[in-house]
């Protein structure tokens, strides 16, 4: 766990929630960061290698040949993926300088530079949107992304949405590890809880298909300060797989279908 701030929080529409200050995640932030990012090969990309979250759920719920749009997509690996699957995948970031270099790199796909937001697409354009580890950036909320995320779904269309999670194991050790704290810097992001997140998704037309935390290495080393050495943090993603341990995960990936016809 890094020096950042991080406090107990709640909201009527997500429930309790972790809230921390860092740096503002604004488009400048993310400007900047892609900047200094290495440029990947993207090799496991065209191979049609999608996120590990991702790669049991993901055609499960969505056909190849849908049109899916990747609303926060900063490098663009999901959409490269997803494209050499087979899939009609577009890539939306609001860093115009990394939205730039994805066009000059792969020309081919539609990318777009945009607020998640307000985006500019018609209603119903898409048959599935992916939000990375996006929404929990808006010190307002996530629900103006989701509704906007369900206005550009078609009837029936299925979003993915990920963000860092306030698992249950956080949860029981939060008095300790969460102390009161005088909030310092900006806010950066929230975590929630995978009940909280399920309710607001329900309150906004979607019947909730799945709700798994995942990357549970990340939850010891970062928050339980567990000594795991490099080398075994790849090999001890499987605890991802273990129906009890799972629940620990850092961050929690959603499956929801958008619910109506209009």
């Amino acid at each position: 766990m890094t020096d950042d701030i991080i406090v107990l929080d709640g909201a009527p529409d997500t429930g309790p929630r972790l809230k921390h200050y860092a740096r503002a995640a604004d488009a400048e932030y993310w400007a900047e960061r892609w900047r200094r990012t290495p440029e990947p090969s993207y090799e496991p990309e065209r191979a049609g290698r999608l996120p590990r979250p991702l790669r049991r759920v993901f055609r499960r719920w969505v056909p190849p040949g849908s049109r899916v749009l990747e609303a926060g997509c900063g490098l663009g690996r999901f959409t490269v993926a997803a494209r050499a699957l087979g899939y009609r995948a577009e890539g939306l970031d609001w860093a115009k300088e990394t939205i730039e270099r994805l066009r000059s790199r792969f020309p081919e796909i539609p990318w777009h530079v945009g607020d998640v937001r307000h985006l500019d697409f018609a209603d119903g354009a898409f048959d599935a949107v992916y939000s990375p580890g996006v929404c929990e950036h808006f010190e307002e909320g996530p629900a103006a992304i989701l509704a906007e995320t369900r206005r550009v779904l078609r009837p029936g269309g299925v979003a993915l949405i990920s963000t860092p999670c306030f698992n249950r194991l956080l949860r029981a050790r939060a008095r300790r590890l969460f102390p009161p704290r005088r909030p310092c810097g900006d806010f950066y992001q929230y975590a929630f809880t995978p009940e909280g997140m399920s309710a607001l998704l329900r309150r906004q037309g979607f019947d909730v298909l799945l709700a798994r935390p995942y990357d549970v290495v990340d939850t010891l080393v970062r928050f339980l300060r567990w000594p795991i050495p490099a080398p075994a943090i790849r090999p001890l993603a499987v605890l991802d797989d273990i129906p009890v341990i799972r629940g620990w995960g850092r961050c929690c990936l959603w499956v929801a279908r958008r619910r109506g016809t209009a």
